[in-house]
């Protein structure tokens, strides 16, 4: 005879992430030669497999009569994922080249790393929202939502230098914003540059305000002293030869102190026409002022940006 189950049916287990051997009562049976045999699983445990499982418990008395019964376990995670933290606010002056995903603890999966269907760079001023989301890949998913703002508070950080210019027959002289820069920049754009006062048309020595502006709108401002001379020193020492041109019109430009030249302009003065001659290495060169006459002025421009004046007659 083989053995006949204590109960008439074994109850139902459930559990969401695991059933283990001890989570499990083994069931009796009892013989008519033994007082009680205790039924043996056909599977391994712990059972971890979403959805029902059979697990079949076989009696044997030992002497060929084996018994059999059923009982059925169902495994169904319910519960979402947890976010491990409250996540902060994202704040950065520049942009953001990568931010970190968060993560969320899950009563079966253990850590979910948090996934997004939003981007994880951000160049652009501006306010965003990234929705992170954890999936336990067990149909339960958990969201999660965090503020990126790009916001560029911060000013240029602005350079400046004093110069010295000369003014020329005429008496003025003009000046631009980059000609008082000292090597201004930004953390994170492009500057732009202006100046509260570009002209002048007297000596002294004069307060200029240069101001930087960055793409996001932030302004810092410095001053240089900006010196107006005639004739000065170095001009002295600049020479250009001849000085009045009767059957030619090549005269040559030098700077005895080999200071290379940039750029050399020439002034007819009673009609205001302009030449430009394109600087070389040397600290000399050779111009042609045709088909000028009369007073020409003579601008030369060294390769620190140095404004010389020079007369010259062509007759």
């Amino acid at each position: 005879e083989a053995p006949v189950a204590v109960m008439d049916g074994l109850e139902l287990i459930t559990a969401e992430c695991e059933i283990t051997e001890a989570d499990v009562a083994k069931p009796l049976a009892v013989d008519n030669c033994e007082e009680s045999i205790e039924g043996v699983a056909d599977i391994i445990f712990p059972i971890t497999t979403q959805g029902s499982t059979i697990i079949t418990w076989s009696y044997d008395d030992g002497n060929g009569n084996i018994s059999t019964q059923t009982q059925e376990v169902i495994i169904k995670d319910e519960t979402a994922p947890v976010p491990d933290m409250d996540l902060p606010e994202v704040v950065v002056q520049c942009g953001i080249s990568e931010i970190t995903a968060p993560t969320a603890t899950d009563s079966c999966a253990g850590m979910v790393v948090g996934t997004t269907n939003n981007p994880r760079s951000y160049n652009q001023q501006g306010e965003y929202v990234i929705t992170w989301e954890y999936d336990d890949r067990n149909g339960n998913v958990a969201t999660q939502q965090q503020k990126v703002i790009v916001k560029d508070t911060t000013a240029p950080e602005i350079l400046t230098k004093d110069i010295t210019v000369y003014l020329d027959p005429v008496n003025n002289v003009t000046i631009t914003a980059e000609d008082i820069d000292g090597g201004t920049t930004d953390n994170c754009s492009a500057v732009s540059l202006s100046v509260d006062r570009t002209y002048f048309d007297e000596t002294g020595t004069y307060e200029v305000v240069l101001s930087a502006t960055d793409e996001a709108g932030n302004v810092s401002e410095a001053v240089a002293q900006v010196k107006v001379e005639v004739n000065g020193i170095e001009t002295q020492k600049v020479h250009v030869v001849p000085t009045t041109l009767k059957k030619t019109s090549l005269a040559k430009v030098i700077l005895p102190f080999r200071s290379r030249i940039k750029e050399v302009q020439i002034l007819e003065t009673e009609t205001n026409r302009f030449k430009v001659f394109k600087g070389n290495d040397s600290f000399e060169m050779q111009i042609n002022v045709a088909p000028f006459k009369g007073s020409l002025l003579v601008r030369i421009i060294d390769e620190t940006g140095t404004v010389f004046y020079k007369k010259l007659i062509a007759l």
